[in-house]
C-alpha cells in the first residue's frame, strides 16, 4: 500500500469518526498520526523488493523531511498539553466549590456554569492578553529608564552644588 493510499484511507476514517471526537481526542489522534509518519522514515514498512538504501535517515532529504514531521509531532503534543492544562484548570476551579464557604458557593457555581457555557478564554484571546501585558511591561520599563535618567541628572546637580558649597576649594 502506497503513502497516498494510506493517506486516503486515513482521511476516510478520520472524516467518518471526526464528529464524535473531543478536542483532546482529535489532538491526540493528530499527534499519533504525525508520530507514525516520523517513524515510517526511520523504520520504513516492509516492502518488496527491498529498498536500495539501507539507512534512509542518512540521506539529507529524508533528514529534512523527518525534521519537519517531528516539528509537526511536537506541535500536536504541545496542543494536547495545552488542552490538558485548560481541562485541569477548569476542574480545579469547579472543584473548589465544595471546599469554599457557603456564601462563596453560589458565586463559584455561577462562575463554573459561565465557564461551561462560554468556555475558557480561547488561546487567541490569551495570546492577545499576553501581548497586551508585554506591551504594558515595555512601557513601564521605558518609564523606569526615563526616571533613572532624571535621577542621575539630579544626582549630578547635587554633586556639583555640594562641590560649590564645600569650604575647601582649590
Amino acid at each position: 500500500m502506497k503513502d497516498g493510499d494510506m493517506q486516503q484511507e486515513r482521511n476516510g476514517t478520520d472524516a467518518a469518526t471526526a464528529a464524535p471526537l473531543s478536542a483532546g481526542e482529535t489532538a491526540l489522534s493528530d499527534m499519533n498520526a504525525s508520530f507514525a509518519r516520523c517513524l515510517s522514515l526511520v523504520c520504513p514498512p516492509i516492502q518488496y523488493p527491498p529498498h536500495c538504501r539501507f539507512n534512509p535517515v542518512r540521506d539529507a532529504a529524508d533528514t529534512a523531511v523527518l525534521e519537519t514531521q517531528l516539528e509537526e509531532f511536537f506541535l500536536h503534543a504541545k496542543q494536547l498539553e495545552q488542552l490538558f492544562l485548560i481541562d485541569s484548570v477548569r476542574k480545579l476551579s469547579c472543584g473548589d466549590t465544595q471546599a469554599s464557604a457557603p456564601g462563596d458557593v453560589k458565586a463559584d457555581i455561577t462562575q463554573c456554569e459561565a465557564m461551561k457555557e462560554g468556555g475558557l478564554p480561547q488561546p487567541s484571546e490569551l495570546e492577545l492578553e499576553i501581548l497586551n501585558l508585554e506591551a504594558e511591561l515595555a512601557e513601564k520599563n521605558d518609564l523606569i529608564d526615563k526616571y533613572t535618567d532624571v535621577v542621575r541628572g539630579w544626582e549630578g546637580k547635587f554633586k556639583r552644588l555640594e562641590h560649590r558649597m564645600s569650604p575647601v576649594r582649590d
